[in-house]
């Protein structure tokens, strides 16, 4: 556990930054940490803070209120395994660019899309970054087809997620823990099967949970690119929100004219409303993590800006 001890020292040694930079940066202050996970438990309440357990059993960090250092979903289930998600199928029509895009695409954020195809090409997170254009994108006519589950039971799985705060990075950082459907822990190499094979033993790695002082080993998602892709991810939101906002105003745009005085409030919430609040960050992260794990069912936030 070489790689635990070296990450939380780096974790104890490195400053905290209070100066909110998230929009610019996609890095998030410890403040904004508590925000952003007190509107994710209370408008899906799957999640919730650490107040339940008992204290002696928390590596407690006295940046963070003693209720309120990590957020925990337990029992999320999992009933395939990542490589066997999906099948494919794209629509004739596509030209080899756009096939290109739609494979190498993190998440149309424009459209309720809940699942990211594997694809051979990404080879890590610097690559997946290479595919993400700050503009609006189509996925395409494509069909996402679940293959059919023929072991029901002995392929489901159960995992508890944990987030927490890294300050290394400014940024949260996933731990998953699984089980079997009887109850057992998975091993190391079983927790790989549900990391997408693209993330496996580079951006996913074995790690102690550093905030329980019992020996839980874990998958962590390593955040070192977390912020690069969250600042995409926020640019591309609120550039689909302008243009749904411009939208809405030019369909309006006659019956405002006869009452510009009263509306001149509403124009000033949607120019607030073109930009994710901070306690959404959440939300956009967890559709981030749900291309690292597609087949841990935890993504059930799509309405939550």
């Amino acid at each position: 556990m070489l790689r635990s001890t070296l990450s939380s020292w780096r974790e104890y040694l490195t400053p905290i930054s209070n100066k909110s930079t998230f929009l610019n940066t996609g890095q998030i202050t410890p403040d904004e940490f508590v925000q952003a996970g007190d509107y994710l438990t209370h408008m899906f309440p799957t999640w919730s803070w650490n107040g339940s357990l008992n204290e002696k059993d928390i590596s407690l960090r006295d940046f963070l209120p003693v209720d309120k250092q990590f957020l925990v979903s337990r029992k999320v289930p999992c009933t395939i395994r990542a490589q066997d998600l999906y099948n494919i199928d794209y629509n004739d029509e596509l030209d080899e660019e756009d096939e290109e895009e739609g494979m190498n695409n993190i998440t149309n954020v424009s459209k309720d899309v809940k699942k990211v195809p594997e694809t051979k090409d990404v080879e890590d997170i610097d690559d997946m970054l290479k595919s993400m254009e700050l503009e609006d994108s189509q996925i395409g006519d494509d069909e996402i087809v679940m293959k059919e589950d023929t072991q029901g039971e002995d392929k489901k799985r159960y995992y508890d997620l944990y987030i927490t705060y890294s300050t290394s990075y400014r940024v949260p950082k996933m731990y998953i823990v699984g089980f079997s459907a009887q109850g057992t822990p998975l091993t190391p190499d079983e927790m790989f099967q549900d990391i997408s094979l693209d993330y496996r033993h580079k951006t996913a790695t074995i790690e102690k949970l550093p905030f329980l002082k019992d020996t839980v080993l874990s998958v962590s998602i390593h955040p070192c690119k977390h912020a690069n892709v969250m600042k995409i991810l926020l640019e591309k939101i609120r550039k689909v929100n302008e243009r749904k906002r411009l939208e809405n105003k030019g369909a309006e745009e006659e019956s405002q004219i006869a009452k510009e005085g009263e509306d001149d409030w509403e124009d000033l919430q949607d120019d607030i409303n073109d930009t994710l609040r901070v306690d959404q960050y959440l939300i956009v992260f967890l559709k981030f993590i749900t291309s690292v794990t597609p087949s841990i069912q935890h993504d059930y936030t799509m309405d939550g800006w």
